[in-house]
């Protein structure tokens, strides 16, 4: 056996040894897992709640980098902005658990801050790339399915970290664009997984247009989706094109808002069509990859904020507010009204 042989087979031997003492770690001496709770039922209770108010949406991507004790202080920071929110729901824009999203990343990092009891437990997940980590397979997000459970859509009609829910007057989605990043970024898929893949991203796409015609069928007045990479963005990565049938399929819905997190910077566009054209008809996107991790989007380090976004969801409107960690500069806050619908 040549050396250099010897040399990748006890890699792969390291390697494998490392996943097994990573599956599942230890848990810290003071964890103490909170349930999250199934999308929809969770909206219930939370309207009957309301009392007639209306609904409050709260969150960010991009959020838990504890590698860095200087970085992780942001991720506090930021989940002490959600709990001075308390009567809000808490939506994730992807992103909760750095660098590669396993379990230990888990529950040592992101279940610190954004995971700790009165926060979890009213949080609407979204999937990101780092969720899924480096060479995984297509359903390999495993420690982000396995930590939010039936939050996350992990089983059901749905399939893997996608859902829908309604919040009073609005119809919310939840999607996974990792799928759709990956058919273009994974050049190294093998031909089964490339066609499982693909056939992920077609039953995605096919729910949301069914999901969207029965809205629709039901009246519903205003539309938000969330999910991690931004169709259209300002940062030097440029927009990202794989999502753009996710888009398209929002824009024949006449929806209102779409938020997302990615980028790690902060950046709000006036509604667009379908091409990305101006359209005060069209679909407003707010980037809001602040929940906590910096750097990554080649940005100076003048253009990182830290803190999350809080949504008020009106009858037939909505508002907007960044509420910045101490210290932050940046304020950003308006409103608009909802599109007329289209029926189904």
């Amino acid at each position: 056996m040549s050396r250099s042989i010897r040399v990748l087979l006890l890699a792969a031997a390291i390697g494998l040894l490392a996943g097994c003492a990573e599956w599942p770690a230890a848990p810290r001496p003071d964890y103490r897992p909170v349930a999250a709770k199934d999308p929809r039922t969770l909206a219930a209770a939370y309207m009957q709640r309301r009392a007639g108010r209306p609904p409050v949406l709260v969150g960010a991507g991009d959020i838990a980098l504890c590698q860095d004790p200087e970085q992780a202080k942001y991720a506090e920071a930021t989940a002490r902005l959600l709990e001075a929110v308390p009567d809000a729901l808490v939506f994730t824009a992807g992103d909760h658990a750095y660098q590669d999203g396993t379990w230990a990343e888990y529950i040592d990092c992101y279940d610190r801050y954004w995971g700790r009891k009165g926060i979890k437990e009213r949080t609407l997940p979204a999937p990101g790339n780092h969720d899924y980590g480096n060479m995984r397979r297509p359903r390999e997000a495993s420690a982000y399915f396995r930590y939010f459970g039936a939050a996350a859509a992990n089983a059901g009609t749905e399939g893997f970290g996608y859902y829908s829910l309604d919040l009073g007057g609005w119809h919310i989605v939840s999607l996974n664009s990792d799928i759709e990043m990956r058919l273009r970024r994974d050049l190294s898929l093998s031909r089964e997984d490339e066609a499982l893949l693909a056939a992920e991203v077609a039953r995605q796409r096919e729910w949301l247009e069914a999901d969207l015609a029965a809205a629709l069928g039901k009246q519903t007045k205003c539309i938000l989706a969330i999910w991690h990479h931004p169709r259209f963005t300002r940062a030097p990565r440029g927009d990202n094109t794989p999502t753009a049938k996710l888009w398209e399929l929002l824009s024949a819905a006449n929806a209102d808002l779409v938020v997302n997190g990615h980028e790690h910077i902060y950046e709000t566009f006036a509604p667009r069509n379908a091409s990305g054209a101006y359209d005060p008809g069209g679909i407003r996107e707010i980037v809001a990859g602040t929940g906590g991790a910096g750097g990554g989007s080649g940005q100076t380090a003048a253009a990182y904020h830290f803190g999350v976004l809080k949504l008020t969801l009106g009858a037939d409107a909505y508002a907007w507010e960044f509420l910045g960690v101490p210290g932050d500069s940046l304020t950003d806050s308006g409103s608009a009204s909802c599109n007329g619908k289209r029926g189904a």
